[in-house]
C-alpha cells in the first residue's frame, strides 16, 4: 500500500519564525500558495490535499529567501549584478555567475540553519533516512511556464551539512544559464525571481517516470499517456533513457498501446548511472494495475486542479506507488485539421514518438552539444541530436523541429519544446546515423515520422465540419493511431484503411515472439480494444481493417526479429496475405480480435485482404477467417485490395469469389506497373500515380467493378490533384485521403463534381 501522508506535527515552537510550510500535514491553498512556497511545492501540497501517497515533506518558503539576501547582506549587490542583464537571451553567462558566487559565498544566517537542522531531524528520523532537496520557483510548474528541469534537485541528502549545501544550490539555479535564457525568452523579470526549497523524505524507487493526463503528441484530453523505467526519475525526465510507453483511454482506463524497450542502466539515489543485469532489462516496470492506478490518481488531480496534469512518480517496495510532484501540462494542442499540401508523396526514412506537435521541415543539422557547435544558427532548419535535454531545449526555440534518438514524451526537453511549439520527435533510437547533414526532411510530430523532403510552402488554414461541402464520392481516410479517429471522424466518410502495423509494432517486439511464448490473447486484445475505438468513433460510417501488411525489414527491426529473411525488395517480397497465409497463427489472432469488435456491437466493420495477388489467396484468406468464427458477407464485411497488375486483370474472377468492396492501393499499384520502387530515391522522380498506365489499369478497375461492388482508391491521392480528378471522371464510389488534406480535398472534389455535370450537360445540349 502507497503510505498516506502523516499527521505528524512539527516540532517547531510556537513563537518560532515561520520560514517553513509543514507538507506532513493537510495545509490551507492560503497558507501554501505559490508565491509563498512557489509552484512545485503548492502543486505538492494540493496532492496532500486530496489524500493521494505523496512523500513526508516542508518547504523553506520565499520569506525564507528573502530573509536570507537581507541578513547576508548580499540583496543589493544581487540586484546590482541582475541589473547587467541584457534584453537578449545569449548575455547571461557572466551575470548568472556573479549571482551564483554571491549566493554561494554568502553564510547562512543561524536563524534559517536552525529551522532548517530542526526539519532535517525529523523528516530524515535522525539521520536514518535520506532526503531530496528540490527548488520550487514562483513561476515554475505554473500553465503558462514550466520551468521543466530549469531548477536543480538534489537527492540523497545523508546529513545537515549537505542540506544547508542543498539549499544554496537550489537558491542558485535560479540564476543558471539555463534559467536566465528561460526567463528572458518568456519575457519574465530575473530580479523577482524567488526560490522555496522543498525538503523531502527520499523514496527508496524500484521504478520510476512521468504521467500525463492528456497526450502530449495529439492533444487528446481523453488519453492517458504513462512513461516508466528502472531507477530514480532523472533518467526519465532528462531524456537519457528511453522509458516503456503506455497510452490508456482515460474513461475505460483500458490500456490501448504499450510499448516495451530493454533498459541497460538505471540511476540510483546517488545520482549515479548504473547497469542493470542483462536478465532484468526486459522485466516489467510496472504491473498493468499499478499502470491503471497512477492514471486514477491523474485523473483525480486533473479533475480536482481543472487542468491537464504531467505527474512524476515513482514506486518502493516498501511504499508502494508515491507522487512526487504534478504540474499542468504546457504547449499541447490538439490534432488539428490544419491543411497542407505536400509536392511529393511521403517516403518514411524513420519512425518515432511524437513529443511535440506540429510539422516541420528543412535542412537538417547534426548537433552535438559536446562539440560546442549549439550556438550556430539554427533558425528553420531541423536539429538532430542523439539525446534531447533540458539544457539544450532552450538553444532550439527558433528550429522548424527536432529529431532525438533516445528520450520520451514526458522528459522536461520535451516539454520545452511544447511550450516553444517546436515540432519534435523522439525515441527514433538511430536517425543520427541514417540522417546526414544537409538532407532535406520534414518532421510530422503528430505522427512520429521522419519523411523524405520538404513539406508544405502554403499557408495553412483550419477547417471545421461546418465548413466541409458535400460530394457524391465518399471521401474516406486512415487511420494508423486509433487516438486520431474521433477527430478524424468528424470529416471523414469513412475509414478506407484501419491499419494495425503501428500496433503490432511500434510495440518493438515481433507478434510471433508473442505468439510462441503463448500470448496470442494479447495480441488480440490490443487490436480488439484499438478497433473498438475506430469504430464507434465512426458509428455508421464503413471502418475497413486491414490485416497486417508491413515488410520484412519493419519486422526484422522488432524484438525477436532476427530470423526475418533479408529481402533485396521487402516491398515486393514476403508481405501481405501471403505473409500471413504463411504464419495462419498471426492472422488467426487478427481474425479474433475482429470477431471480438463484433460481439462488442462494432456492425460497421470490413476486412481488407491486403496486397492479394491470386483470386486463391482471397479466397484462402476468407476461409480463415470463417475457421475463425467469422462470418464474411453477413456479420463482417469482406474485400480485397488490389495493388498488382496481375490483381486488376484477374479482377473479373475475384468478384465472382464474392467481395463486398474493392479497394485499389495506388501507391503499390503504381510500384508494380512502372516498376519503381517507391522507398528509392533513386527513381523517386519516376513515381507517377497519375502516369498513363497507372491510369488505364484504373480504369479496368472501374469499369470491372462498376455495378457490382463499392469501388475505392487509397494512396497518396490529395497530394496528386491530376489522379484525384481522373478518379472522380471514373466515378469511383471513394477515395482515400489522409487526414491532414481532407478538409482541402473535398472543397476539390466538390469543384471537379460541379464541373463535371457540367460538361455533360454542355455534352447533350
Amino acid at each position: 500500500m502507497a503510505r498516506k501522508p502523516s499527521t505528524k506535527k512539527s516540532s517547531l515552537s510556537p513563537d518560532s519564525p515561520k520560514f517553513f510550510v509543514d507538507l506532513r500535514v493537510p495545509v490551507p491553498a492560503a497558507a501554501a500558495g505559490e508565491t509563498v512556497v512557489g509552484g512545485k511545492a503548492a502543486n505538492l501540497a494540493r496532492l496532500a490535499r486530496l489524500g493521494l501517497p505523496t512523500p513526508a515533506a516542508a518547504v523553506l518558503t520565499t520569506g525564507a529567501w528573502r530573509y536570507f539576501l537581507s541578513s547576508s547582506g548580499i540583496g543589493k549587490d544581487l540586484k546590482k549584478t541582475l541589473a547587467l542583464l541584457k534584453q537578449g537571451t545569449e548575455d547571461v553567462e557572466e551575470p548568472g555567475r556573479r549571482a551564483r558566487a554571491l549566493i554561494q559565498g554568502a553564510l547562512m544566517p543561524e536563524l534559517l540553519a536552525s529551522q532548517i537542522g530542526r526539519f532535517f531531524q525529523e523528516l530524515s528520523e535522525s539521520g536514518k533516512k535520506r532526503l531530496a532537496v528540490r527548488s520550487s520557483g514562483v513561476s515554475e510548474d505554473s500553465p503558462e511556464t514550466s520551468f521543466s528541469g530549469m531548477l536543480s534537485t538534489v537527492l540523497g541528502v545523508a546529513n545537515l551539512d549537505e542540506t544547508l549545501a542543498a539549499v544554496k544550490k537550489c537558491w542558485s539555479s535560479g540564476f543558471n544559464s539555463r534559467s536566465l535564457k528561460y526567463l528572458a525568452r518568456m519575457k519574465l523579470d530575473a530580479g523577482a525571481m524567488a526560490v522555496a526549497v522543498i525538503l523531502q523524505q527520499m523514496v527508496e524507487a524500484r521504478s520510476s517516470g512521468v504521467l500525463f493526463t492528456v497526450d502530449p503528441a495529439t492533444g487528446d484530453k481523453g488519453v492517458a499517456v504513462l512513461e516508466a523505467a528502472f531507477g530514480y526519475g532523472p533518467g526519465v525526465v532528462s531524456g537519457e533513457i528511453t522509458p516503456d510507453l503506455y497510452r490508456l483511454d482515460k474513461k475505460t482506463k483500458k490500456i490501448m498501446h504499450w510499448d516495451s524497450r530493454p533498459q541497460q542502466f538505471y540511476y540510483s539515489a546517488d545520482g549515479s548511472r548504473r547497469e542493470i543485469e542483462p536478465a532484468r532489462r526486459k522485466e516489467e516496470k510496472l504491473s498493468e494495475a499499478e499502470v491503471r492506478a497512477i492514471v486514477r490518481y491523474g485523473i483525480k488531480v486533473e479533475k480536482s486542479l481543472a487542468a491537464p496534469q504531467d505527474i512524476e512518480w515513482c514506486k518502493s517496495r516498501e511504499e508502494g506507488l508515491v507522487l512526487l510532484q504534478t504540474r499542468p501540462v504546457t504547449g499541447t494542442q490538439k490534432l488539428s485539421l490544419r491543411q497542407q499540401k505536400y509536392t511529393r508523396p511521403e517516403v518514411v526514412i524513420v519512425r518515432g514518438v511524437g513529443a511535440s506537435p506540429g510539422v516541420g521541415w528543412g535542412e537538417a543539422v547534426m548537433i552535438d552539444p559536446e562539440k560546442g557547435i549549439v550556438s550556430k544558427n539554427l533558425s528553420n532548419r531541423v536539429a538532430v541530436v542523439r539525446r534531447l535535454t533540458q539544457d539544450l531545449a532552450p538553444h532550439l526555440k527558433g528550429v522548424a523541429a527536432v529529431i532525438a534518438d533516445e528520450g520520451g514524451a514526458t522528459s522536461h526537453g520535451a516539454n520545452i519544446l511544447r511550450e516553444f511549439q517546436v515540432p519534435c520527435i523522439v525515441g527514433t533510437r538511430y536517425a543520427s546515423s541514417v540522417l546526414h547533414g544537409g538532407d532535406m526532411v520534414t518532421v510530422d510530430g503528430w505522427r512520429g515520422l521522419v519523411l523524405d523532403g520538404v513539406g508544405p510552402r502554403v499557408k495553412e488554414a483550419e477547417v471545421g465540419p461546418e465548413q466541409l461541402l458535400g460530394t457524391r464520392t465518399k471521401l474516406m481516410t486512415t487511420i494508423n493511431v486509433p487516438e486520431t479517429a474521433e477527430k478524424a471522424a468528424m470529416i471523414a466518410d469513412g475509414v478506407i484503411s484501419f491499419r494495425n502495423d503501428y500496433l503490432l509494432l511500434m510495440g518493438g517486439v515481433h507478434p510471433s515472439r508473442l505468439l510462441k511464448s503463448g500470448r496470442s490473447s494479447v495480441l488480440s486484445r490490443s487490436v480488439f480494444e484499438a478497433l473498438r475505438i475506430v469504430s464507434r468513433a465512426f458509428d455508421g460510417k464503413q471502418v475497413w481493417y486491414k490485416t497486417l501488411d508491413a515488410p520484412t525489414d519493419e519486422f526484422r527491426r522488432l524484438r525477436g526479429g532476427e530470423d526475418e529473411p533479408l529481402e533485396r525488395n521487402p516491398l515486393l517480397g514476403w508481405r501481405g496475405i501471403r505473409r500471413e497465409l504463411d504464419d495462419p497463427a498471426l492472422l488467426k489472432a487478427e481474425y479474433e480480435a475482429v470477431r471480438l469488435a463484433i460481439e462488442e456491437g462494432c456492425s460497421n466493420l470490413g476486412v481488407k485482404v491486403p496486397f492479394v495477388r491470386r483470386v486463391q489467396e482471397y479466397e484462402w484468406a476468407r476461409q480463415a477467417a470463417q475457421e475463425a468464427g467469422l462470418k464474411p458477407h453477413e456479420d463482417v464485411a469482406f474485400g480485397a485490395s488490389i495493388e498488382t497488375p496481375a490483381a486488376v486483370l484477374m479482377l473479373d474472377e475475384i468478384l465472382a469469389a464474392g467481395v463486398d468492396f474493392i479497394s485499389v492501393g495506388v501507391n503499390d499499384l503504381t510500384m508494380c506497373c512502372l516498376g519503381v520502387d517507391r522507398d528509392s530515391e533513386r527513381v523517386a522522380d519516376y513515381f507517377d500515380p497519375a502516369a498513363p498506365a497507372v491510369i488505364r489499369l484504373l480504369e479496368e478497375v472501374a469499369r470491372t467493378a462498376r455495378g457490382r461492388a463499392f469501388t475505392a482508391a487509397a494512396g497518396d491521392i490529395a497530394q496528386a490533384p491530376d489522379l484525384m480528378r481522373e478518379l472522380v471522371r471514373m466515378r469511383f464510389d471513394a477515395i482515400g485521403i489522409a487526414l491532414p488534406y481532407l478538409g482541402t480535398a473535398r472543397a476539390q472534389v466538390a469543384r471537379m463534381e460541379e464541373g463535371g455535370k457540367k460538361d455533360l450537360i454542355n455534352r447533350h445540349s
